[in-house]
């Protein structure tokens, strides 16, 4: 094996894949609380996310257009028929602000800002339209990579963000999001994103885009065939419970399982576990069966402003304190469980410890919630001075 310090080969596909196998295979490492060896500051592992693809529509607005559209203040749903034409309206006014949205798509964006290099990808499908071309140029800007399918009939997945004296009401309408097929998980632009990435993560709502399961096990295989990385988010209670089945056909090829306090009381609910003590219930979760013996499972539980949970396989539960930011400086929290795997993942790319991931993971999440949306700032602030 040619030393380290050489120069790296030209990088034809089967070099870029042999690359990304070599060096994710002392991913098992990290999760025994030591660094990657091949994941570096200087050579930090590729990310690929996949999930819904959707463009944030932003804009202040007063009760009155609440009324119009029907919409609660503070409420957060998928759009009805009767309320769609509110995203055309709100793209019309004057200050209307798109931002690449999705938790998934948050997630890479967070990462790619922290690791300050064009090794994030994200898959998803949009819509033939102006909204899609839109999040596709904002995706860009981001520094994101992106393989998009193209659905002629849906529209691009949109979320209206209506902001009344800080309140915000969100109204979804998702569109060609759902769509992604099997057909597209086969292209090769697809293949070159996963042979050339070291970490996978997916949210949990991609479990209902119409490949679901299927698109979701065959990344698990290919992580499993190639030791790479596989992270989840389970990222709703209602998909623990609605979307039981496929869940159990994803949890065995997970890696690290990422959610809110929330999300595991309902996964433990869907399996019947009469179990209040949630240090109890990440430690069942974590020893749940495994398709790679190779490496450890890492289960993280996040609970707001309180600590995170953190179970690793074989070994003690563990606490962490999130960073604690004056109540006059939080502007908006609802992107800080994006932001935290965003920072946590960008930390492992880079080969650091478990203890750093979680650390800069709390303070990307501290970071966003000074701002509105998942809106990285135009430079770091200090607490992120390490990441």
């Amino acid at each position: 094996m040619a030393d380290e310090d050489s120069p790296p080969p030209s990088p034809d596909k089967a070099s870029i894949a042999f690359a990304s196998r070599n060096r994710s295979m002392s991913v098992a490492t990290f999760l025994a609380h030591t660094p990657l060896p091949h994941a570096s500051e200087e050579d930090p592992l590729c990310i690929v996310g996949f999930g819904h693809p959707l463009l944030d529509i932003s804009s202040n607005v007063d009760k009155s257009f609440l009324k119009k559209y029907s919409v609660e203040l503070g409420s957060c749903n998928l759009a009805e028929p009767n309320q769609l034409a509110i995203f055309e309206e709100l793209s019309q006014r004057r200050d209307v602000e798109f931002v690449p949205g999705g938790a998934c798509m948050n997630t890479v964006r967070v990462a790619r800002w922290l690791l300050n290099r064009d090794i994030c990808w994200f898959v998803g499908c949009l819509g033939d339209d102006e909204f899609g071309c839109i999040l596709e140029r904002a995706l860009h800007r981001a520094g994101v990579k992106s393989v998009f399918q193209r659905h002629e009939v849906k529209p691009t997945g949109t979320c209206a963000c209506l902001i009344v004296d800080r309140e915000r009401s969100l109204l979804a309408n998702l569109g060609a999001a759902l769509e992604l097929s099997m057909e597209h998980m086969a292209e090769e632009a697809v293949k070159a994103a996963m042979d050339s990435a070291g970490i996978f993560y997916l949210e949990g709502f991609f479990m209902n885009v119409v490949s679901s399961p299927t698109s979701s096990v065959t990344i698990g295989e290919h992580c499993v065939e190639n030791n790479k990385v596989f992270a989840f988010n389970l990222s709703a209670p209602y998909l623990c419970l609605f979307f039981k089945d496929k869940l159990s056909a994803i949890l065995p090829y997970v890696d690290i399982l990422v959610g809110s306090i929330i999300d595991f009381e309902a996964y433990g609910e869907s399996q019947g576990w009469d179990e209040k003590d949630m240090r109890t219930v990440v430690e069942r979760v974590c020893a749940l069966p495994k398709k790679n013996a190779l490496r450890r499972r890492i289960v993280v539980m996040t609970n707001g402003a309180e600590s995170t949970l953190v179970a690793v396989s074989g070994k003690p539960t563990r606490e962490y304190q999130p960073l604690k930011i004056p109540e006059e400086s939080i502007v908006d929290t609802n992107g800080a469980g994006d932001a935290f795997v965003g920072g946590f993942l960008s930390q492992i790319a880079k080969g650091r410890t478990l203890d750093q991931a979680i650390e800069i993971g709390h303070a990307a999440a501290a970071t966003i919630i000074q701002h509105n949306g998942c809106t990285v700032p135009d430079t770091r602030p200090d607490i992120l001075r390490d990441a």
